[in-house]
């Protein structure tokens, strides 16, 4: 008899042990395969002896046959521990939402419940096993995680998934040596469903008998697989020595990608051939897997990684990879956890800290998506590009080919958010749209130079005045202004805003979408000027809003350029939120000599998508003349 483990021989036997087991006694479980598959790991024949540490949280145990083993496991931990049938799990778990529970029973038992345990409000971790004799064996086990375990993670991942070429293999040959070793971290990105996990050239099937062999009855409400037919595995294309029984394979912790690898009490299929269950009558103390279909995160990885090194018990690892996963795909991306919530595995280092020491990414390193960049791509595609695609409605002059690039370069981009690159590509976007939209001011800013300023092109014919309200003009302080918003006939997107006073004229134009804009240009409206000096006007780009402005600004004199008056300039521009930046456009009244008049010019911007434009009056008298009486000070958006 091993000094740490006492085999039982029947059910009788192992109740009788497990009430009266105390700390120093050996510990109880039932014979059986999945005893054997532990003890190879133990060459020298004596198996580990069980910690006894505090662990945090509940013991519910589901079914008198599981109530011995869910008290040994409450007992070796310093939990409470209760019994309950399967029609009152629900109930037994309301109360103790965001807690930790262990949940002990039979896979039958829980199915018989109704819905998953973690379903009801806790955060639960299921105990659980086909048969009695693996259940056991798993609360041992569970007793004795740190035993014969490597400190390592090994990534297994199908050849057509994403971060394919990250992983330790994309081979099944390198599935089967994991018949020799036991890492701490088996990470499982396959193709599968209840049943099993596949590669192209193999399968792990959650079948821990052979193919061939005549299953158990199972209701025929069930989805069945050809195998309980007798009819051999569904991948007929493999070879029996390309079907690895999940049981088989050594890990300390299994964590899998395929759809419906956690399925028990939602199964729709026997637990027969359930591919989490079978993993549990090998090595594993814990699967974490995906409850229903599932799309793949690589950032998981990376998550439960961080947990396991920060020592979280395997139940907040799980709500910690739920939590970051539901903003991103929700139902779509659910995490379950068959084990023990309260263990505590640990994992040396991390990938974030390796990430923050600067060493080199091993292997499987699981790559997080950058979230800021992902903002930041959201924006670009569902505000600046389709202002910009409204653009070439207002302004002839757009490149539409080169805004419908961008458009393809956001979407592709978008095709895999968890790519390593993600923030570097939103960012060369950024740029590159920022480059194009100063071309695209300091073209509108020529085009007014020699043809004259007609802010919405050809669109004016179809815009339609919707509001006006009564304002205040900035320049003269009167009354007698009005904020003007026009939408387009046809495109109902288009929506132009302008403030014009019945004495000033037009103060502003703005393509931006918003009642109040969030970036505007400020400055007086008129500027007095002598020939034959330098003369600056400016404007004051503000930005509200919450994203960085990016693009051009530049200034023009309205069809000018037979008057003698200097051509155009443009600059690019950024403003961070909430602040500033002003753009002064140098007239040269020296090398050029326009008559003294009343000349007006136009300051535009495009940024970030819209199209804002403000009118300027250089009020210009001639060479040697005293300056003119200026009128207060004045400022207008």
């Amino acid at each position: 008899m091993n000094a740490h483990v006492v085999p039982c021989a029947d059910l009788a036997e192992y109740r009788e042990r497990a009430d009266a087991w105390t700390e120093g006694l050996p510990f109880p479980v039932l014979s059986g395969p999945s005893l054997d598959r532990y003890r190879s790991l133990f060459p020298e024949g004596e198996l580990p002896r069980v910690e006894t540490a505090p662990r945090a949280g509940t013991v519910i145990s589901v079914g008198g046959d599981a109530g011995a083993a869910g008290r040994l496991l409450a007992a070796a931990t310093g939990r409470t521990h209760r019994v309950v049938e399967p029609a009152g799990l629900a109930r037994a778990l309301a109360p103790l939402a965001g807690e930790l529970v262990a949940v002990v029973g039979l896979a039958e038992d829980i199915t018989a419940s109704g819905d998953w345990p973690g379903a009801h409000g806790p955060v639960v971790g299921v105990v659980t096993a086909r048969d009695l004799t693996a259940l056991t064996c798993l609360v041992y086990r569970s007793l004795t995680a740190g035993a014969a375990s490597e400190d390592r993670v090994f990534v297994a991942t199908h050849p057509m998934l994403e971060d394919a070429d990250l992983a330790d293999t994309n081979e099944f040959e390198d599935i089967l040596g994991l018949g020799r070793r036991r890492p701490k971290l088996l990470v499982l990105k396959a193709l599968g469903k209840e049943c099993c996990a596949a590669l192209p050239d193999g399968i792990l099937c959650g079948r821990s008998d052979p193919i061939d062999a005549p299953p158990p009855p199972a209701d025929p409400s069930y989805r069945h697989m050809p195998c309980m037919y007798g009819a051999g595995c569904h991948r007929a294309d493999l070879d029996e020595d390309r079907r690895l029984p999940a049981a088989e394979l050594h890990a300390t912790v299994v964590f899998t990608h395929s759809c419906s690898s956690i399925a028990v009490g939602t199964n729709a299929y026997p637990h027969h051939v359930a591919l989490g269950l079978g993993l549990l009558e090998g090595t594993a103390v814990a699967v974490v897997g995906a409850l229903g279909v599932h799309i793949v995160q690589r950032g998981a990885q990376g998550d439960l990684e961080d947990a396991l090194a920060e020592d979280l018990p395997l139940g907040r690892a799980v709500e910690r990879l739920n939590e970051r996963a539901r903003p991103i795909n929700g139902w779509l991306n659910r995490f379950g956890l068959l084990g023990d919530p309260g263990l505590v595995l640990g994992l040396p280092g991390g990938r974030a800290a390796d990430a923050v020491a600067g060493a080199a990414e091993p292997a499987g390193t699981a790559v997080r998506r950058d979230e800021e960049a992902v903002r930041d791509l959201a924006h670009l595609s569902n505000v600046v590009l389709p202002r910009l695609e409204r653009l070439c409605w207002l302004e002839p002059g757009v490149d539409a080919l080169a805004v419908e690039g961008f458009r393809i370069r956001v979407r592709e981009a978008a095709e895999d958010l968890q790519a390593p690159d993600l923030a570097s590509r939103v960012a060369g976007i950024e740029t590159d749209l920022a480059t194009f939209q100063h071309a695209t001011a300091a073209a509108i800013a020529h085009d007014i130079y020699v043809n004259g300023w007609n802010y919405g092109g050809p669109s004016l014919d179809g815009l339609r005045e919707v509001s006006q309200r009564p304002t205040t003009c900035p320049n003269c302080a009167r009354d007698r202004a009005a904020l003007i918003t026009m939408r387009h006939v046809v495109h109902a997107g288009l929506t132009v805003r302008t403030l014009q006073c019945r004495r000033c004229g037009d103060l502003w134009w703005t393509s931006e979408e918003s009642d109040e804009p969030a970036f505007v240009l400020e400055g007086a409206l008129d500027t007095d000027a002598v020939s034959g000096r330098v003369t600056g006007l400016s404007r004051t780009l503000r930005n509200d809003s919450e994203h960085v402005l990016r693009g051009g600004i530049g200034f023009a004199f309205a069809m000018r350029r037979f008057l003698g008056l200097p051509p155009e300039i443009s600059a690019p521009i950024s403003v961070l939120p909430g602040e500033k930046e002003e753009f002064t456009a140098e007239i040269d009244l020296v090398g050029h000599q326009p008559r003294p008049d009343v000349h007006t010019g136009v300051f535009i911007a495009i940024v970030n998508g819209a199209y804002i434009a403000s009118s300027s009056m250089m009020r210009l008298a001639p060479a040697g003349s005293s300056d003119p009486v200026r009128p207060p000070e004045t400022n207008f958006r």
